[in-house]
Parts: structure tokens; sequence; C-alpha cells
């Protein structure tokens, strides 16, 4: 990305005028208040908002972000996501036969918990009702997993779950090679990252290692 501004539908800017390179890969962790442009950016990386400035995929100039940044090649789990009424499977598959269920359940870390459920054909009641906070996370990071997109972007996906099972959602992922663009304010995430890059007021104020950061930012992180 260069000088890449978001563009929301009302005309409102979000993140605006970011430099940022992502390697696959890599896990690269987004930090900042509220309001700091962190959904704005993954949005505009889902191509659900209009962006301005240079967004390049291995070198090749996006000339339509909106349309060339969908799934197949880019995945998106929402602060909030949804989850249908059905079970885990179809949850999870969204009328895709071809998608494999299973690793997906996996490396999201619900496992135990589809297990306990009945297993993946049992329901998750209307819309989800079923499911804790943390489970409705990780079922929508199941369905963007079982994509096999070369992109995940994830906004903060593991607000809603304990310490140890955060832990072993990042190093699944990582074990997984998942390129990651993510925002979290969790220092177990940030620790692990390949990259954190701080958002102020809409733009890049600091970007490295979080073991570099931590020092001047540590207040961002909880």
């Amino acid at each position: 990305m260069r000088g890449l501004t978001a563009v929301h539908d009302d005309g409102t800017v979000g993140a605006h005028d970011i430099d940022l390179r992502v390697e696959r890969g890599e896990l690269v962790l987004l930090l900042g208040q509220v309001g700091s442009g962190k959904s704005s950016l993954l949005a505009a990386l889902a191509g659900l908002v209009s962006t301005r400035g240079e967004v390049r995929w291995n070198d090749r100039l996006l000339d339509d972000p909106e349309t060339e940044l969908r799934p197949g090649r880019v995945a998106h789990v929402a602060q909030v996501p949804r989850v249908l009424s059905g079970t885990f499977r179809d949850n999870i598959r969204l009328d895709h036969p071809d998608r494999q269920v299973e690793p997906a359940i996996a490396a999201a870390r619900l496992g135990r918990d589809v297990e306990e459920a009945g297993g993946p054909d049992s329901l998750v009641g209307h819309r989800g009702v079923r499911l804790s906070g943390g489970q409705v996370q990780r079922v929508a990071l199941a369905r963007a997993l079982a994509c096999d997109s070369e992109l995940l972007l994830a906004d903060d996906v593991s607000s809603a779950l304990d310490a140890a099972t955060e832990v072993e959602l990042w190093e699944s992922l990582r074990e997984r090679g998942t390129t990651v663009v993510g925002a979290t304010s969790k220092t177990a995430a940030l620790a692990r990252a390949d990259r954190v890059v701080v958002l102020v007021d809409g733009t890049v104020a600091a970007s490295g290692p979080w073991s570099q950061l931590a020092p001047r930012w540590r207040h961002l992180a909880g």
C-alpha cells in the first residue's frame, strides 16, 4: 500500500496516507485506540470501502481494489461477525461443498467446542444463540480459513478468548503459514507478530517488532 486512504460511503475518511508492505506468510497486527483507523484499513483491504492511493498485489497495481480484493483472494473476519442459523458445518462451508470443514475447525481452535456440542453437524441455534462470544469469533475465523484465501484479515478476533486459547490460536495460524493482517490490543498476540503497526488518528505512527515498540506504546495494549 502506498498513500492508501479508506473512504466510507458517507464520505468519512478512515485510515489515510498508509504506506505498508506485507510479505507472504507474515503476521502483521494493527494497534491503536478506538477510532484510530484499524477497522477502516482492514475494510479497505477487503474491498469493502473505496480507496485512494495505490494497492499492489505481488507487485501488480490493482486497478479496482473493490473488485479484486474479494473472497478467494482475501478473507475478512469482522469485529462483530455474523453466525447463521444451522450447523457448524453450514456456517463454515456456506454452500461450498469443496471447502474442508474439519481442518478449518482445528486451525481456528474450535475442535473441542464442536466435539462437546455433538460434532460439525450439530446446531448452533438461531443465529448462533447457543454459542459464546469466543465461539462465534472462532466459527467466523474457521469460515475464513476454509476459503483458503491468500490473505486473512482479522479484526480483533481474539477479543472474547481466554489467554490460553488466544495463544493456541495465534500459534495455529503461524503453523499454517497464513498471511494475516489483523487488529488487536492483546499483548500475547502482539508478542507473536512479525510486525506491529501502531495507528494514531488514522495513519501509521510506528511499525516494528513489539519488543521494540512496547516501551512507548504499551499503554495501548491490554
